[in-house]
């Protein structure tokens, strides 16, 4: 791995921590948390390999009306949340954005891999083609392009004595203390 390629968005390098290290007090989330994702993710390998083996490739599903219904009604939730907390410039919009472009790609994979026939086929693709994964990208852009604004405003915050403890942006010491 190249030295570049061990920086992370600050120009930092990093590393998978396996036990706290000495900057965990400054980290956005508990240190043993990055560690145990990546776990999870290897771990989900022999279980796929499982599900691919084992699965028969047609079955009938009890409340397939339901799955779907519910899924779109959290979707256009999301679709909603995603719009509303745009519009008034909210913190949660990354985060939303980010569920919403994973529930957009998930609708457009299950539409075309659970159609059955040329026609609902055809149907799912240019769904997924021209609203489900367009919508998805507009959301992970939406997305990268927040996280680029945190990443450029950091190096500043950072000069002008702003820190981070216990995971929350702490004010530099001033010496000014607001009256009661």
């Amino acid at each position: 791995m190249t030295d570049d390629a061990t920086r992370g968005a600050a120009g930092r390098r990093w590393r998978l921590p396996l036990s706290p290290p000495q900057d965990a007090e400054s980290m956005l989330v508990p240190w043993w948390i990055p560690p145990l994702f990546v776990a999870l993710g290897l771990a989900l390998a022999p279980w796929i390999v499982w599900l691919f083996v084992s699965l028969p490739s047609q079955e009938v599903a009890n409340n397939w009306e339901v799955a779907w219904g519910g899924f779109d009604v959290a979707l256009g939730g999301f679709l909603a949340a995603t719009g509303i907390s745009l519009a008034r410039r909210s913190a949660f919009a990354g985060p939303l954005a980010s569920m919403t472009a994973g529930l957009l790609l998930a609708d457009a994979w299950f539409d075309t891999m659970t159609s059955y026939g040329t026609g609902k086929l055809v149907l799912a693709l240019v769904e997924a083609f021209c609203v489900e994964l367009p919508l998805a990208l507009v959301c992970i852009w939406i997305v990268r392009n927040i996280e680029r604004v945190l990443t450029d405003v950091r190096p500043f915050l950072v000069r002008a004595g702003f820190r981070i403890e216990r995971r929350r942006l702490v004010p530099p010491d001033t010496g000014f203390e607001p009256d009661d």
